[in-house]
């Protein structure tokens, strides 16, 4: 069983546990893992804490700390299956140092995948003579295939991050491109038919198996995620509020256009620094809550990264520069950025146009006080004009602050106003 990385994030468990919860249960199961973008954010010493834990290997070839050390200590290994010699390693993207806090990648360095992998292939062919190699790519469907088509020589890659179900694979060139999705949804199964004379690889597919309540449950197994729901449900399954309708946090929608979730965080997140205007991005608002009841668990699932709310002080014009870098971006990429009442933008023909900040026309040399998360303030996602004003940490923790207010209001009645247009 092999694992492409992300095992932290999204859900109360991880926010709750950091990650240990799924060691320890992967530890019964996985035989090798590279790391995900997300092992990364509840910093080092917690990530190496889980790697300490991991009762199976965990390779990256292109993280490397202090004098070039590789931080997951092997950057591949070599597993000898009915007499084929297999060697696989690991690569995560290169975006973790802008999708995580900074301070959670300070002193590490991020070689670009191809560059290891292209090294990783000729070492595995070369030096450790393997007839096959398999690479377990944390960097998303799309660059996987640019990889391919920049790199030879590797059989199968087993992917992640971009979430992506391929149902039969994707072959490109002579490689075979898998990944199973996200959350555990579906078991990838990947076989390989090779020659037995002379080791070469015949066939290569790959399908999904969905991991619905038809398969059933391993008995052990489900004693131990029983004992870590009982710990979590205790903590969060408290209800503090009504939502009047469905507060929509969608990575399709948050990440793309205004919606009502990202409203009321942004205007939560403006009073509390008693900012002029907030802006929080479309990635790290990670779910949705149905309407009624809302649960401490539920906003745990919406905010689960542990960011507090920053003030920081900025002119109109880089303030337009960071819109302007919205309105150019891919679809669905985390730099989406939701803003509080009083402020507008347009996006039109890839640029901001008709910008209002704090209920007034943008003026480029007026200074803004402008709420935010630790992460966007010290340059995540690529906001690098966050980084140029003085910045005042409040020592809020965002999901918190929402969660008091919710308490406080008993009822949220959150709705799209034309903040943001797209023409």
């Amino acid at each position: 069983m092999a694992f492409a990385g992300d095992m932290l994030q999204g859900t109360p468990f991880s926010t709750l546990f950091q990650g240990v919860d799924g060691f320890d249960l992967m530890n019964d199961f996985v035989d090798v893992a590279t790391i995900g973008n997300h092992e990364f954010d509840y910093g080092q010493e917690n990530l190496k804490k889980l790697l300490g834990m991991a009762k199976f290997p965990v390779i990256c070839a292109n993280v490397t700390g202090e004098s070039n050390v590789l931080f997951t200590s092997k950057a591949y290994i070599v597993k000898e299956i009915k007499g084929v010699k297999i060697g696989l390693f690991g690569i995560v993207t290169e975006e973790t140092v802008v999708t995580t806090h900074p301070k959670n990648v300070k002193g590490l360095t991020f070689e670009k995948p191809a560059s290891a992998a292209r090294r990783m292939v000729d070492v595995l062919k070369n030096k450790e003579k393997v007839d096959l190699v398999v690479a377990l790519s944390h960097i998303g469907s799309e660059e996987d295939v640019k990889l391919v088509q920049e790199v030879d020589g590797i059989d199968v890659i087993i992917g992640g991050h971009s979430h992506t179900a391929l149902t039969n694979g994707r072959k490109v060139k002579n490689t075979l491109i898998a990944q199973a999705g996200y959350y555990g949804r579906h078991l990838g199964v990947i076989t390989l038919e090779v020659d037995p004379a002379d080791k070469k690889l015949k066939s290569a597919s790959a399908s999904l198996v969905a991991m619905d309540a038809g398969i059933g449950f391993d008995e052990a197994t489900k004693v131990r995620v029983d004992e870590y729901a009982k710990k979590l449900s205790d903590e969060i399954k408290q209800v503090i509020a009504k939502a009047a309708t469905k507060l929509e946090g969608d990575k399709s929608l948050v990440r793309n256009q205004e919606t009502n979730l990202g409203n009321f965080i942004c205007d939560v997140t403006r009073d509390i620094a008693k900012a002029d205007l907030a802006v929080v991005n479309g990635g790290g608002i990670r779910a949705s809550i149905a309407a009624g009841d809302v649960t401490i668990q539920d906003v745990m699932t919406v905010l689960p990264f542990d960011n507090t709310i920053v003030v920081v002080e900025m002119t109109g014009a880089a303030i337009a520069k960071m819109f302007d870098k919205v309105a150019a971006k891919e679809k669905e990429k985390g730099n989406f950025l939701q803003v509080s009442s009083g402020t507008k933008y347009t996006i039109k023909d890839k640029k901001a146009v008709d910008i209002v900040l704090a209920g007034a026309p943008i003026d480029p040399v007026r200074t803004y006080r402008v709420a935010t998360s630790d992460f966007l303030a010290a340059g995540g996602d690529g906001f690098d004009e966050f980084k140029s004003g003085r910045t005042m940490d409040t020592g809020f923790m965002m999901r918190d602050a929402i969660i008091d207010v919710i308490k406080s209001k008993g009822v949220i009645d959150a709705k799209v106003e034309g903040r943001i247009t797209i023409k």
